[in-house]
Parts: C-alpha cells; sequence; structure tokens
C-alpha cells in the first residue's frame, strides 16, 4: 500500500473537513466536473437532471486545460464539499484514499440500479486495487494524437480521398515521419511538387497553395503553456514502450525504472524535432519565452490557431472537438488522429510482445477521469449522487448529452458498430476496431513525476532554449530516470 501512497503534504490540510459542513445549501448533489472542455454542456445535464426528477445539482467546472488537483482540493475543503467528484486514475485515487473520501462501489447498498452499472464496468476499465473493489464510473473513451484536417491534408497532396494516404502515414516509419514533416515545412516556405516516402510508398506535393493550404505558417502548434501536453500526455507514448499496464509503472521496482532510459530518448530527440515546426498566430513560433506564454501559446490560443488553418497538426484528444468547432464548424467535420511517432529503437521496448510497428500506428486510448463519490457524504445525499450517475450512463436524455453535446465516446462503447455524431471520436473508434492502441501507462508514475516534475523542467530549461544538442537529450532522460526513483524512494 505505501507505493499508492503518493501524497504532497498539501493533501493532508483537507482530510478533516468530508461532508460535515452543510450550512447554507440549495441544492441536492454537488458536482466537481474536471473537463473544463464541456462546462456548459454539465450545466445543461444538471438543469435537464433537475427537470425530469427534481433533484437540483450544483456544479462547479474547472478551466479548459486546467489541471485539477488544486482547485479541487479547494472544493474538498470547503464549507460544502462535492458530492460527486473526479479522479484521474489509479495514482489519484491513492492520494485521496488516504483520507478517506472514496466510496468504495462494491459496498454500496441498497440502489440495485447502480449496483448493476458499476457491476458491468469492464475489469481493463475499472478503478480497483484488485479484487471486488471498484472506486469510480468512468466518464468516457478518450483518446489523442496529432489531429489533423483530412481536406487540408488533401489540399496539401492534391488528393481527394486521403485514407490511403492517412494509412501510410500510420505504417510510416519515424524517419519516414521526419521527412514528411520536414517537406511540408519546406512546402509551406516555398510550394513545389516534391516527393515524400511514407510506408514505403511515394506521394508528390501540390504545385502550388490553395486558400486553404496556403493559411498554413507552421507545421505543429504546440501548448507551450500547458505542461501537461508534453508532460503527462507525449512521455505517455515513450512510457508504453516500458510498461505493459499502468499498474506495472505504479509498482515499478528501481531496476525497471531505469529502463524508461532509452524511451526517454526517444522522448527528447521527438520532442526537439517536433518544437522546431511550430506554427504561430501571426507566423512561424520559435522556442522561447513566448512559447510557454499563457496568453500566446495557452489551450484556447492553441486551438484557435490550429482551427483557423495555420498549423497543418495539433497534439490533442477528442475532448478538443467543440473547441475546434466553436472557431470552424467545417473543419471539425473532417478531422482525423496521426500517432505521434518517436524514434524507438527495439531495445527500447522490452514490453513482450511490443513491436516499433505497434508503437509507431497507435495512439493512446483510455479512460482518462472517472466519477467518484465522497464516502463522507450523509447517505441519503449519497444515494441521490447513485442515482444521477445511473440516469446519466442510462437514460436517453443523460446518453444524447454524453455522445451528442459533450462529444464523449462512452465507456461501453463496441467499436465495430459505434458511431458518434463528431469526427475524432469516431476516429478513435476507428483505431480501437483495428487494435491500434496504446494505453495511459502516465497515471502509474509517481503523481507529480509527469507534469510537475517532468513537464516543468521541459517548459523552464528547453522550451525556452533555441537549440538542443545531444547532451541535452542524455540530460533529460537521466532528469526523467533520476526523478521517478527519487520520487518513488520517497513514497516508501
Amino acid at each position: 500500500m505505501k507505493k499508492l501512497m503518493v501524497i504532497a503534504a498539501v493533501f493532508a490540510v483537507i482530510m478533516t473537513v468530508g461532508c460535515s459542513k452543510k450550512s447554507g445549501k440549495d441544492y441536492d448533489i454537488y458536482w466537481f466536473n474536471a473537463k473544463g472542455e464541456n462546462a456548459a454542456q454539465v450545466d445543461a445535464l444538471a438543469k435537464a437532471y433537475e427537470t425530469e426528477t427534481g433533484v437540483k445539482i450544483k456544479t462547479f467546472s474547472i478551466g479548459a486545460g486546467t489541471e485539477q488537483n488544486q482547485p479541487m482540493m479547494t472544493e474538498m475543503n470547503s464549507k460544502n464539499p462535492p458530492t460527486i467528484f473526479s479522479l484521474q486514475g489509479i495514482n489519484t485515487l491513492a492520494m485521496w484514499l488516504e483520507g478517506g473520501y472514496v466510496q468504495d462501489f462494491s459496498q454500496v447498498e441498497n440502489n440495485p440500479a447502480f449496483t448493476k452499472l458499476a457491476n458491468n464496468i469492464g475489469q481493463d476499465l475499472r478503478l480497483t486495487l484488485g479484487g471486488s473493489t471498484n472506486y469510480g464510473i468512468p466518464y468516457n473513451v478518450e483518446g489523442y494524437g496529432y489531429i489533423v484536417d483530412k481536406k487540408m491534408l488533401g489540399d496539401l497532396f492534391g488528393l481527394s480521398d486521403v485514407m490511403p494516404l492517412i494509412d501510410d502515414i500510420k505504417g510510416a516509419t519515424y524517419t519516414e515521419w521526419e521527412g514528411f514533416v520536414n517537406a511540408i515545412d519546406a512546402w509551406i516556405k516555398s510550394p513545389s511538387a516534391s516527393a515524400v516516402k511514407l510506408n514505403g510508398k511515394s506521394y508528390n506535393l501540390a504545385s502550388a497553395k490553395t486558400d486553404l493550404s496556403g493559411r498554413l505558417n507552421g507545421v505543429i502548434v504546440l501548448m507551450g503553456a500547458q505542461r501537461w501536453t508534453y508532460g503527462d500526455h507525449f512521455v505517455n507514448v515513450a512510457l508504453n514502450a516500458t510498461f505493459a499496464t499502468v499498474n506495472d509503472a505504479l509498482n515499478a521496482t528501481e531496476a525497471q525504472v531505469r529502463l524508461i532510459r532509452g524511451p526517454m530518448l526517444a522522448y527528447a530527440k521527438a520532442l526537439d524535432f517536433k518544437t522546431r515546426h511550430l506554427a504561430g498566430k501571426n507566423g512561424p513560433a520559435q522556442r522561447g519565452q513566448d512559447l510557454v506564454s499563457d496568453a500566446n501559446f495557452g489551450y484556447d490560443q492553441t486551438v484557435q490557431i490550429f482551427a483557423e488553418g495555420k498549423a497543418l497538426l495539433l497534439k490533442q484528444g477528442n475532448w478538443a472537438y467543440n473547441n475546434i468547432a466553436a472557431v470552424d464548424k467545417d473543419a471539425a467535420g473532417r478531422l482525423y488522429f496521426l500517432p505521434v511517432k518517436m524514434p524507438f529503437t527495439q531495445a527500447d521496448i522490452t514490453v513482450p510482445g511490443m513491436t516499433i510497428e505497434k508503437m509507431e500506428r497507435s495512439i493512446p486510448v483510455f479512460v482518462p477521469n472517472y466519477y467518484a463519490v465522497n464516502a463522507m457524504c450523509p447517505e441519503e445525499e449519497k444515494q441521490k449522487a447513485y442515482d444521477f450517475l445511473v440516469w446519466m450512463n442510462t437514460s436517453p436524455t443523460g446518453q444524447k448529452f454524453i455522445v451528442d453535446d459533450m462529444a464523449f465516446i462512452p465507456y461501453n462503447a463496441d467499436p465495430a458498430v459505434t458511431q458518434v455524431p463528431n469526427s475524432l471520436g469516431n476516429s478513435i473508434l476507428d483505431y480501437m476496431k483495428h487494435g491500434d492502441t496504446i494505453g495511459d501507462r502516465y497515471h502509474g508514475a509517481p503523481g507529480t513525476w509527469p507534469g510537475d516534475n517532468l513537464g516543468a523542467f521541459i517548459m523552464e530549461r528547453y522550451l525556452v532554449k533555441p537549440d538542443w544538442s545531444v547532451a541535452d537529450y542524455d540530460i533529460i532522460a537521466d532528469f526523467a530516470v533520476n526523478k521517478w526513483i527519487e520520487l518513488l524512494g520517497s513514497s516508501r
């Protein structure tokens, strides 16, 4: 159990409040929402539930792209803390179990509908410590990669059907991927019908720009002010080379942690290459202080840059669909994911059965957040929370909000037959249908390692540095390994 307790001292101050203070309440349930991108939809869903049932829900949503820990600690330490709150995987679960805040759903009584909902969650999607424990209801299934507008890609190569090209991008080696990005970068500066090799096949770029492709000023737009995009999510791809499951990462020994060094070298090289081909609001972007400025490269700014057609690629997830659609509804209907590739060697990959080819053509797909119920709340309040979670995940109204309005993929969707009314969700289902997915191994790392340590290190030392050297790759890889081992030692 000690390995699970990756708990910052700041968490200790919240462990005395629970649901005991109830002054001035004018609601039945308090719902803390960690997906700020869907704040408006969450509010509308709560109102719809009140209309149907008479149960009033207070909602609180964090800002889009904001890390949830600090706002949630504040709310949990308030006079009237949330009834339903969010857990980001097993490591966050450990933080809140320490104070007795998380209801074990296997212990819920007198609510058959909720028991059925919780019991029907597949074992691979459960938030569990093993055995019969079950601490969360999945928000949804999410995935991420490089988002591309298929029409933009078609204009670049003079193609009306880009799916064969996309399939060859999936199958391309990392060297071919670098050639693809370099060729497009050169084309943006000076168009010519140059050839690009992908998956062993040759494609020619268009000889001239169109109205759409003429908007491009860089290949990739980076959320430099958002550490989780290159901490949690970019590094997660590398960790899939070392850990077969989240629990493997969570329970890693020092010797096993040292195996991430090779993948982290690949991570550093890929991040260096990526950040040498950046788009910006008014022209190409470079590494420097502007890149880590929230005013220039925050969540909303980078989505805007991509949606306006100034960047070919945006590394983001399907949760960004509504934000992109708000800028350009037509472009939002044409989106697809490309894999995040890194220059792995087979020696870097220590997961049995994993190959470079599998890593290169897959995108991460997993449950990002879980709904948890505050175990310290009165039984009547918890029962109302259970009833709401059942309604949200089974009723026609609840499912409409999840699929249509929030643009989510239900956690129990069958990719062979499921279609959702947004392009990015269907792209994820396509990867799932073909088995081209990897997981959320970063959720097994020490809680502060991906963002607060590695992400901050990259932001402060490297996103502001114009040129990186081979020695810098070694420094980044060593920092990643040593910081994980340091945090591992402090949790024992």
